[in-house]
């Protein structure tokens, strides 16, 4: 089978290459905390097992809404509302399988071939890969963290 030519675009994952040597040095018995995949040290609650179980029983096994169920999105309304003071309905909120995925497509609507697409550094590494997916440029425009500027918040030093 030969790949469409925009695949040879993307480099290899660092974060697959860094999770293979995690755990190639615990095959050694080397105590490793790894922080490549973003996949936790631990078991899933049990609470939330419980719920995806309920849900099984329920017949919940359908295709869900491509923007999430809506009763999802008022959750994520209410807690935006409650812990940060902010306002949103409905169409302003989509809860999918990640934010990769909400990325990519997103990129698939609106980047166009030779586009140039700002990714503020620090950013996850297939972030450039989705841009060169779509034929665009992915220009890295490295960001710092303000402090005691007008207008925006200011964190505590420590």
């Amino acid at each position: 089978m030969k790949l469409a030519e925009r695949v040879n675009r993307i480099k290899p994952s660092p974060t697959f290459a860094a999770a293979a040597k995690a755990a190639a040095m615990r095959a050694k018995g080397i105590e490793v905390i790894s922080f490549a995949q973003g996949e936790p040290d631990f078991d899933t609650p049990e609470n939330i097992k419980e719920a995806a179980y309920k849900a099984i029983r329920e017949g919940i096994t359908k295709y869900t809404p491509a923007s999430g169920f809506p009763d999802l999105k008022d959750a994520i309304i209410q807690k935006f509302k409650r812990d940060n003071g902010l306002t949103y309905d409905r169409s302003q909120v989509f809860a999918s399988a990640g934010a990769k995925l909400i990325i990519y497509n997103l990129a698939q609507a609106l980047f166009q071939a030779g586009d140039e697409v700002i990714v503020p550094a620090p950013y996850w590494v297939s972030y450039t890969d989705i841009v060169l997916l779509m034929d665009a440029t992915p220009v890295v425009v490295q960001t710092a963290e303000a402090r005691d500027r007008p207008g925006l918040p200011t964190r505590p030093t420590s």
